[in-house]
Parts: C-alpha cells; sequence; structure tokens
C-alpha cells in the first residue's frame, strides 16, 4: 500500500493492502502481523448516461465524486471481506486440535535415511543418504544399509564409508553466521536446526537372493534402512570360530573367521604397522585363539616376547581392556620353548624348554651359500668341495649304505636340503686338503705322486688284476705333514687327497676364503653338536601346542636366517609326511601357523635379490600350503623393506597404524580391495585398531583388535 500521509491509494493494479499494528492481538508466523488484501476496491467508473423518458435523447449526468472517508470509519464491504463458512471452519478447527503424528508408510517408519539427488561431482557406487537429527546415530561408520529403489523396484546394499556429518538446515555450513553461533557456544543456547548426511558405497545389487555388481544407481529420496547384526553378519562373512576383535562401527558384531577353512589362513597373512600400533597384542590374540582351535603354532621369536604366554597377562591396561568385552585372562596350553646350543632363553627356568642344533644335512648347499654371502668363485669351491665330500661319503662307507640310500641319494633336491649324514667338519676336511693341494708341499708331494704312478702303472702291465682290489688312496703316499683332518676321513687322508686331485682347483686364495667363513659357520657351535639333537619336528606339529623358537640371544640376523630356513625345510617335510598319513586314511590333517616376527630381517628386498634360493624355499611352502595346510604369519614394522614378491604371497592383512604416506602408498597398490576411505584412516588408527582383510571378508573392515589375555615381555 501507498501511503504520504494523505490515506490510503490504491496501488497501481488496484488492490489494497492493509496491515495489522504491531500490538494487534492476532498475529501470524514468528510474531509478525497478517497481510490482508481486499480484492475489489475503489474502481474507476465512466459517465452515466440517463434517459428522460419515453422517446426523450439520453443525456450525460455529470457524476459525483463519493466523499472521502477515513479508512477507520469505512465499513467493509460484503464483496470484499467474506466470513469463513462454518464448513471450512470445523474443518480447520479440527486440524488444530488433532495432536497425533500423520501416519506414514509403516516401511518408511523404519527408514534411517533417504537417498539425495545426484551432482556432477557423484562418483560411480556412492551415494549421498540425508537423515534427521533424530536418526543420526543409525548411519555410523561401516553400517551395512539396504537401500530400496520403489521407483524402479530395485534393492542395493551398501555400506557407511564417510560420515555421518551434521549440516545445518537454513544456512551454509561455512556461513559467518553458523560459525559465529558455534564459536559465541558459551554465550548462546540457541543453534540452528541440523540434518545429518553419509556417504554410502554401494556393495551390489540384490538379484533373487544373490549380491550383483550394480548396473544402475538407486533413484533419488529412495529409503535407506539398516540391516541388523544378523544379516550384515552374513553379508560381511564375519562368521566362525575363531574371533579376532569387535567390528568398528557396532556393538556387537565381531570379526571372526573359520579356523580350520583352508581358504582362509593357509593363503598366508601378513600384520603390519609401526612400532606401538599395536602388532604384538595381535600376534598374541591369535597364538591364543589358535590354540583354542587345535591349530599347531610355530612362532620364530627374535625378541623373546612371546616366552610367557603360557602366564595370564598382568599389564593394567590389558586389564581393563579384557574386562570392558567380558574377557578373562589366561595362558595358553602346551607352551615349549626352543633354544640353539650355546644360546639363552629369555625364559629359562621353562618347564618345557629344549636345546638343540641344527643339522648340516639339512640345509641346502645353495642356500648356505647364499646365507654366508659367499663370492661366486667362493660359492664355486664351496659346491667343488660339496661334491668331493659326497664321494668321500661313498668311499668310507659313510652314506650311502644300502641300495635303498642310493635311491634317496638320487632324489635329494639340493635347492630345498641337503646330502644326508654330511657334516660340516666333513666339508671342512675337504676344504683343507684342497688349500694342502695348492701349497708348495702338496704341490712337492703332488709331483712325486706322479712319478710313483708312472711306476707302478708299468708293473700293472703284467698283473691287471690288482686293479680289482685298488682303493681310491691307491698309488697316493701320505706325507707326515700332510692335511689336517678331523672327521671320520682321518682314516684316510690320502683317500681324501687322491679324490682331491682328480678334481683339482687353482686359486688358493679363494680356497682360504671360503675355509675362513666356513670355520666361522662351525665356531658358532650350532651344527651337529654332540648329543644335542635337532628339532622334534613331530612333536611340534601335535594338535594345541605352541612352540616358540626363541631367537633372542643369537645377535646376528644371519645365525636367524639360518635357523628359520632350517626350521621351515624341517616342518615343510614333516607336515607333507603328515598330510599324504591322513590322506591316506582319509582324515584331516593338524593345521599349523608358522609365525615369523621381524620378517623384513629375513625376506628383505636386498636379501631377496642376494638370496634367490632361500627365498624359493619360502615360496615353496607358500604355494603348497594351502593344501597341506601349512599357513605363513609375516610380521614387520617395515613393510617398505619386503619386496613385492613377497607381498605377492599374501591374500590376507591385518594393518595397523601406518604414519609414511609412501609406504600407504605401495601398501595401497598390493592390496587392491581396500578402499580410499579405509586407507585415508591408516595414519589416524588407535593402538589395537586395524584395518582387517581375510579372504573370507566381503570387504575389509576395520577392527579393534580383542586385548590379548597371556604375558607378553615388553622390548625396550
Amino acid at each position: 500500500m501507498n501511503t504520504d500521509g494523505k490515506g490510503p491509494r490504491p496501488p497501481s493494479n488496484g488492490v489494497f493492502e492493509f496491515e495489522t499494528g504491531r500490538g494487534a492481538p492476532h498475529s501470524g508466523l514468528n510474531g509478525r502481523a497478517p497481510s490482508f488484501q481486499v480484492v475489489g476496491g475503489p474502481r474507476s467508473e465512466s459517465p452515466r448516461t440517463v434517459a428522460e423518458g419515453p422517446g426523450s435523447a439520453p443525456r450525460n449526468v455529470p457524476q459525483t465524486p463519493p466523499p472521502v472517508v477515513p479508512p477507520t470509519a469505512r465499513a467493509p464491504r460484503p464483496d470484499v471481506i467474506r466470513t469463513t463458512p462454518p464448513e471450512a471452519r470445523a474443518v480447520l478447527d479440527e486440524m488444530r486440535n488433532d495432536t497425533t503424528t500423520p501416519r506414514l508408510d509403516p516401511e518408511l517408519e523404519q527408514a534411517a535415511g533417504f537417498t539425495h539427488f545426484d551432482t556432477s561431482s557423484s562418483a560411480d557406487n556412492l551415494l549421498t543418504v540425508l537423515l534427521t537429527r533424530d536418526d543420526l546415530h543409525l548411519l555410523a561408520s561401516q553400517t551395512l544399509v539396504r537401500v530400496k529403489s520403489r521407483e524402479d523396484g530395485r534393492a542395493y546394499l551398501g555400506v557407511v564409508v564417510r560420515g555421518p556429518f551434521a549440516e545445518p538446515n537454513a544456512v551454509p555450513a561455512n556461513s559467518t553466521m553458523a560459525i559465529g553461533v558455534v564459536t559465541h557456544g558459551k554465550k548462546l543456547t540457541y543453534t540452528f536446526d541440523y540434518h545429518g548426511r553419509a556417504e554410502v558405497e554401494l556393495l551390489g545389487e540384490e538379484v533373487e537372493g544373490t549380491l550383483k555388481p550394480p548396473r544402475f544407481r538407486p533413484r533419488p529420496q529412495s529409503p535407506v534402512f539398516v540391516l541388523d547384526d544378523a544379516e550384515s553378519e552374513r553379508v560381511l562373512g564375519v562368521g566362525g570360530d575363531l574371533c579376532l576383535g569387535v567390528v568398528v562401527g557396532y556393538e556387537r558384531m565381531e570379526a571372526r573367521l573359520n579356523a580350520r577353512d583352508k581358504g582362509i589362513l593357509p593363503r598366508h597373512t601378513g600384520i603390519l604397522g609401526t612400532t606401538g600400533g599395536g602388532k604384538s597384542t595381535t600376534v598374541a590374540t591369535l597364538i591364543h585363539r589358535a590354540q583354542e582351535e587345535g591349530i599347531a603354532i610355530v612362532v620364530f621369536d627374535v625378541e623373546g616376547e612371546y616366552t610367557r604366554v603360557d602366564e595370564p597377562t598382568e599389564n593394567a591396561a590389558m586389564l581393563e581392556a579384557l574386562k570392558r568385552r567380558s574377557l578373562r585372562p589366561q595362558g595358553v596350553r602346551d607352551l615349549h620353548i626352543h633354544h640353539l646350543a650355546g644360546r639363552s632363553s629369555r625364559n629359562p627356568q621353562h618347564k618345557n624348554l629344549h636345546r638343540f642344533s641344527l643339522n648340516f644335512s639339512s640345509l641346502s648347499p645353495y642356500a648356505l651359500a647364499e646365507i654366508l654371502d659367499m663370492s661366486d668363485a667362493q660359492q664355486e669351491r664351496f659346491l667343488k668341495a660339496y661334491d668331493v665330500t659326497k664321494l668321500l661319503l661313498e668311499d668310507f662307507g659313510i652314506y650311502p649304505q644300502s641300495e635303498q640310500d642310493r635311491r634317496e641319494a638320487l632324489d635329494v633336491d639340493e635347492l630345498s636340503t641337503g646330502y644326508p649324514r654330511m657334516t660340516i667338519q666333513h666339508v671342512l676336511d675337504v676344504v683343507s686338503a684342497y688349500i694342502y693341494s695348492l701349497s708348495d708341499e702338496g704341490r712337492a708331494e703332488s709331483k712325486s705322486r706322479s712319478r710313483s704312478t708312472s711306476k707302478r702303472k708299468e708293473s700293472l702291465l703284467d698283473g691287471l688284476g690288482d686293479l680289482d682290489g685298488a682303493a681310491p688312496d691307491d698309488g697316493f703316499v701320505a706325507a707326515a705333514h700332510g692335511p689336517t683332518l678331523f672327521s671320520e676321513f682321518k682314516a684316510s687322508p690320502g683317500r681324501v687327497m687322491s679324490r682331491v686331485m682328480a678334481q683339482s682347483s687353482k686359486h688358493e686364495i679363494s680356497w682360504k676364503a671360503l675355509a675362513s667363513k666356513l670355520h666361522r659357520l662351525r665356531r658358532l657351535n650350532i651344527f651337529d653338536v654332540g648329543n644335542i639333537p635337532g628339532v622334534a619336528y613331530g612333536a611340534m606339529l601335535a594338535p594345541g601346542r605352541v612352540s616358540v623358537v626363541d631367537l633372542s640371544d643369537t645377535d646376528s640376523p644371519q645365525l636367524n636366517n639360518l635357523v628359520i630356513a632350517d626350521i621351515l625345510r624341517g616342518i615343510q617335510d614333516a607336515q607333507e609326511a603328515r598330510y599324504e598319513k591322513a590322506n591316506a586314511r582319509e582324515q584331516a590333517v593338524t593345521p599349523v601357523l608358522i609365525i615369523i616376527e621381524e620378517a623384513h630381517e629375513f625376506l628383505s628386498a636386498s636379501r631377496i635379490s642376494q638370496m634367490p634360493v632361500l627365498f624359493e624355499q619360502v615360496a615353496r611352502i607358500a604355494k603348497r600350503g594351502r593344501k597341506r595346510w601349512l599357513g605363513l604369519v609375516f610380521v614387520t614394522q617395515l613393510p617398505q623393506h619386503l619386496p613385492n614378491e613377497v607381498l605377492g604371497l599374501l591374500n590376507n592383512f591385518i594393518i595397523h597404524k601406518m604414519t609414511d604416506s609412501a609406504v600407504i602408498s605401495r601398501m595401497q597398490r598390493t592390496v587392491g580391495n581396500i578402499d580410499e576411505s579405509l586407507w585415508n584412516r591408516v595414519t589416524r588408527l588407535a593402538p589395537g585398531q586395524a584395518l582387517v582383510s581375510f579372504s573370507n571378508f566381503t570387504r575389509p573392515l576395520m577392527v579393534a583388535i580383542d586385548p590379548a589375555p597371556v604375558k607378553r615381555l615388553l622390548v625396550d
């Protein structure tokens, strides 16, 4: 309405607007007075034509303008404001007095939210879901949902991968007004009402009870429903007997796996993460839970952390965490500790303490050459001495002794094992003989031997039958100061020198360098030590036994690698025999889980390039392990040192906190089934939390690993 102090004037469209005063008794929304429009207001009319009478001409009668009446004195005209009909008023009164909630579709009442419209930045298989403030708690991270696209009749399963986020309804979250209201929370009790937003990744479309890759997207405003725990467990595939922990985002859902399924643990596992992320707790928990399932566990413990796992934990933080999970501290049963002869254990008073020595005959000569870091020249001479030693073992009647032994000797694969009954002293004696043959004294005796042999040939012309009883040392007269031998070979040095001279060699310096390395290895006093036996693999692989190989007192990665390589080969051979026996009886073989701590020291990228034979041994176990039920677990805080060849052997991962972006980027390329949203959390994982990806899980999950109920020795 236009007003200039002269009373109301109609606007250009001929409509008057009246507004009640500030103190009017009737107020509208937000306290504002209601506006009224008068639709029929004053009209502008043309002059009236009046007829005087019959036959008279009409004449114009000037109109007198109506007097101006003040608005307050003007009575409402019936054609401008009409009374509300009684029927309509009754309906309005009924609506005003009705306090019941409007009836909704019963199915929609259970919806947690609804899908939003897509935008130009929308991504495939990723949906935005909006929900009310009251329903914000329903869509926690990793919550499984079902999206029903009512418009086209399709149903989808998805998982919350981002959010839920709270966004204001009235203004943008980054607006000055929203920021001001929040930052002045001490003074203002008022805040904007808000709604929730979550990002959902589609797992697939439900088609006749199966989950298939989605071809379409749910339509906008499709209801989103939360799956209950039972259906979520089925969809995620987290059922089983062996519990790892609780799935983050759920109150009671546990991450479980079937410990007896050949498609899970025998497909090998990597436990990775920085120091302090919870790897050792995860290993201790895995040991405890696997033993409960009757699995035989072997742990290569380079720090001695697990030498007291048969005792319940005493750590205050661990006890509190166990209490929250309604678990109790408990040690494992049937713990056995193995340590090298001449080395101590971190639990020297344990009742099941076993000293052991290594069998030189069980080590592949090629793997041994790699572990000792021999040069090409040294390795060539070592393999030559190895071959001569095999001939001498037969010459001296040590091995083979029967036809069966000879058949077994032909089947020896020296890329994976050594030659039966051979000791390091046997090889050292042969190396000593070679060094002697290259010395001045040895060369002189060699010339003498040649002259003696020539004369003997002349005498043999008259009696060829003497050759039938000739011994390998015939024609060689040992010098008084010949090679010094210590093994059974010392009984006939001439026989040894005959074999050595038959396969002569040069370069005395290389032979002496080889002898130096072999002498250092012998001085470790770990091979074929007196009456100290080797590892009893049959007992080690008993159901439910936990065998900790304590390497805490070796102080040598090379020595650790020797032990690990030897015991791995022994375990593989023993499990192969047990599998064949069980298979013949149509029985199940006992599962075996092998845990290798500090795996980067054993299988680093640099070591793999230098020790391809050793890696081939591990790869052979990994490839044959699934059928024979041998599972490997590699534990390391330096996953960047593990080569792609090793990571390629793993199908399961437990990834604790990582902070190095380069390492995370490499792991993303290696572990391709973990989505970006989970990788973004790796740097922020709390101790004990981990990204868990097992072959039985539908998708990787963030899991709070259960606290270890066993005692673990801390490492300084």
